[in-house]
């Protein structure tokens, strides 16, 4: 007869957190079968090594778990509804309409700044109407809908918005677009706005109050932090400080401080996680210890679900939360906590009560940091006996945490700070002095705000000495590398090796064996890439058309608006210096971008179009840019490896781009008369295989002139009669505002929304 066991517990445990994972994947549910098939075959008729696991039917039981958690998840996901907002979408784009509309409905959540600098939140729907220049056509769709909408709006509008209030805006009503990388959805911006209830975007231009709702919530306390964090420090240190008590979900938070603590391997330092609880609960119970235990247990206690409430119990948060209470509750009952055990239960309960979360980027890497602490710090300080008991923990600790990190962070952002573990043994202290002075500071500022704002102001030097270490070790030669985004394959084997050296004791003996080919099954492929591939992308983003080519000689870049879109792109490629960039124009909205790539990707030769036509701030980033700077001659050729690149027209730029054996031509018609058209007509060129377009105004006269075999139009749509006469004449075509990025290979052909480092590794 089959008795259920502790074991047994455990195993349906990991085989129901297993199944959420394996949901990540579309054919996932194969590979359940497959891994619980393996499994119950070994236990079943495996030799006597198979007996110390769990029994068969156990093994059978948790193949099923696991299938139903993968069922749980997608029956959690969720849809649109019959009178969700987004079914506007298409019903205008039906009736010929713009897609201008009027919504009302309530604000959710605190109005954040987005790096374009509006205003971002997500609003409850409740009403709509379309709009139109035409009055004729305006109101023609209106009534009561339901769902979500992900906002953004002017700074100064949104500005003055809070949650509760009602609201009504105008702007522009569309669909997210889905992209990025295929390794998770988590780089899908489709998809993260669907595991938040959204289905569309409101780009708003106006916002008018119709209610003012409640001046009381959780909001209002956050509020309250934040104004007192800054009248005491001011904005942008006070905006640190208060990550340190809120994470960064709940902080305008520069986007340079974020971006200076990403490079050196700092970032869950401004995210609410175990750090900030761990801290916490460690002053109160050093403070509490002439009371009676259980007051100082009680009030650790309180401490850590204020800290969850306050950070808006992002996942991470709750499982630092859950992790800390679970240990009060241990020492409340005299008992020794399993770590593993509580970590296990606190995931599988996490994802019963919302599933979704595995999805979530901060839980993945707050559990795997959390399991790294468990089992292997104290591994990797008994082999640094040598060093001194309080720096061995402070090498230890981060040591592990980032190990077990590693892997998945690589596959999700393709870079390594390499001063990472030096950046967090020299900033703990600051670190434990802003989370215990923000915190103190946050709670007397609830009931005294000058008083709190006093506090803070303590925090000024500790704050200024933080930030001055972290961008000085930022600005360290080689502070970050970018190795490109794994393949599946290659994290699936680096977690095998880390794993095996946690269970196996031949693995523990021969670490430095296996660790050895860990980085060689990670730096091989890189190399192997840099030296071979030769490739271009068109990135999507139709407001400054972006091109992207790598070779062996060399990555030219031409434009450079989006500095932080190009930035993840070249990140998740590998790509650690651009050899060549190129303007197409002196324009510096269009180029404003060149300034903040050069000091996360360093330019080796900066080259523009030859144009009278500049403003004052591009000739400004011209002379704090220091790079080598010239202007390429007109209709002469210039090149560098497998790519020429010759300006036929400076002003608006027409390029001719060979590309090998392949040629694109550039066209950028700014104007409103296609006046680019007017001059291919009388200067005629060579037919070209990929004509790469940009501009206002498209005409098919262009393509009668031109006759390329293949375009790519870095635009958001496309006029359906040019669409129509591009079907009939049977040209292939790319809008990359509908489809993403568009990649080029070196067999000629192209490709859509392309996945960053396509294939297992």
């Amino acid at each position: 007869m089959f008795r259920i066991t502790k074991a047994d517990g455990i195993l349906w445990a990991i085989a129901f957190v297993a199944g959420c994972i394996f949901s990540l994947f579309q054919w996932g549910w194969l590979g359940v079968l497959a891994l619980g098939g393996m499994l119950y075959g070994g236990r079943r008729w495996g030799g006597k090594a198979w007996l110390r696991l769990p029994a068969s039917q156990s093994f059978a039981i948790a193949t099923v778990v696991a299938l139903l958690a993968m069922v749980y998840v997608w029956l959690r996901t969720p849809q649109p509804g019959v009178n969700d907002i987004s079914t506007l979408v298409p019903r205008l784009s039906a009736l010929n309409l713009p897609p201008t509309v009027l919504v009302e409905g309530r604000v959710e959540t605190t109005p954040l700044p987005n790096r374009a600098g509006r205003q971002r939140f997500f609003l409850g729907v409740e009403r709509y109407e379309n709009l139109s220049q035409v009055p004729a056509q305006s109101g023609v769709l209106q009534g009561r809908a339901s769902g979500r909408l992900y906002v953004t709006l002017p700074a100064e509008q949104g500005a003055k918005l809070h949650p509760s209030q009602r609201v009504q805006i105008s702007g522009r009503l569309y669909l997210p677009r889905a992209g990025g990388s295929e390794f998770f959805r988590a780089f899908d911006f489709r998809r993260q706005l669907q595991l938040q209830h959204t289905f569309a975007g409101l780009a708003g231009n106006k916002v008018r109050i119709l209610d003012q709702g409640s001046p009381w919530g959780l909001w209002a306390l956050r509020q309250r932090i934040v104004q007192v964090h800054a009248q005491g420090l001011g904005d942008r240190y006070g905006a640190v400080v208060s990550a340190m008590v809120l994470g960064n979900r709940a902080v305008a938070i520069p986007f340079a401080v974020r971006d200076s603590f990403r490079r050196v391997g700092l970032s869950h330092a401004l995210a609410a996680s175990g750090f900030h609880t761990a801290i916490l609960l460690a002053v109160v119970l050093a403070l509490t210890r002439p009371l009676p235990q259980r007051w100082g247990y009680g009030l650790g206690a309180s401490v850590l679900v204020l800290f969850a409430c306050l950070s808006g119990f992002a996942p991470s948060a709750v499982r630092a939360v859950l992790m800390g209470l679970a240990g009060l509750a241990s020492l409340v009952h005299g008992q020794k906590g399993q770590p593993l055990g509580i970590l296990l239960a606190i995931a599988t309960a996490m994802l019963i009560y919302n599933p979704l979360w595995i999805e979530d980027i901060g839980f993945q890497l707050s559990f795997l940091a959390t399991l790294g602490l468990i089992v292997s710090a104290r591994p990797i300080g008994d082999r640094l006996d040598w060093l001194p008991t309080p720096l061995r923990n402070l090498v230890a600790v981060p040591l592990a945490a980032t190990l077990w990190v590693l892997p998945l962070s690589l596959a999700l952002f393709g870079t390594f700070p390499v001063y990472g573990l030096l950046a967090n043994i020299v900033a703990n202290l600051p670190l434990v002095l802003l989370t215990v002075g923000g915190f103190i500071s946050a709670m007397v500022g609830l009931l005294i705000p000058p008083v709190g704002s006093a506090l803070a102001w303590l925090l000024y030097y500790p704050t200024a000495f933080l930030l001055w270490l972290i961008e000085t070790i930022g600005q360290w030669p080689g502070a970050t590398i970018s190795l490109g985004s794994l393949g599946w394959l290659q994290v699936v084997v680096l977690y095998g090796l880390i794993c095996f050296v946690w269970l196996s004791p031949w693995g523990r003996r021969h670490w430095f064996l296996l660790f050895t080919f860990g980085v060689t099954l990670v730096l091989v492929p890189f190399i192997l890439r840099q030296n071979t591939l030769f490739q271009a992308t068109v990135l999507a983003n139709p407001q400054v058309p972006t091109l992207v080519i790598q070779q062996p000689a060399g990555t030219v870049v031409i434009n450079g608006g989006d500095s932080q879109g190009l930035a993840a792109f070249l990140a998740q490629e590998g790509i650690n210096r651009i050899d060549w960039a190129v303007a197409t124009t002196h324009r510096y909205r269009q180029q404003q971008g060149w300034r903040d790539i050069h000091e996360m990707v360093p330019i080796r030769q900066f080259t523009d179009v030859p144009t009278a036509k500049s403003d004052p701030a591009y000739r400004e980033m011209l002379t704090t840019l220091k790079v080598p700077h010239q202007s390429l001659p007109l209709q002469q050729p210039v090149q560098l490896g497998q790519v020429t690149l010759t300006v036929l027209r400076s002003d608006p730029a027409i390029l001719d781009l060979k590309l090998g054996s392949s040629r694109w031509l550039f066209v950028s018609d700014p104007s409103r008369d296609a006046a680019q058209t007017d001059w291919l007509a009388v200067m005629p060129v060579e037919p070209p295989q990929v004509l790469w377009w940009w501009g206002r105004t498209l005409t098919p006269r262009l393509f009668e002139i031109v006759k390329p075999r293949s375009v790519i139009l870095s635009r958001n749509t496309l006029d359906p009669a040019i669409a129509r006469y591009l079907k009939q004449k049977q040209i292939p075509y790319f809008v990359v505002g509908e489809v993403g990025e568009v990649r080029w290979q070196a067999d000629g052909s192209l490709k859509a929304n392309a996945p960053q480092n396509d294939g297992l590794i």
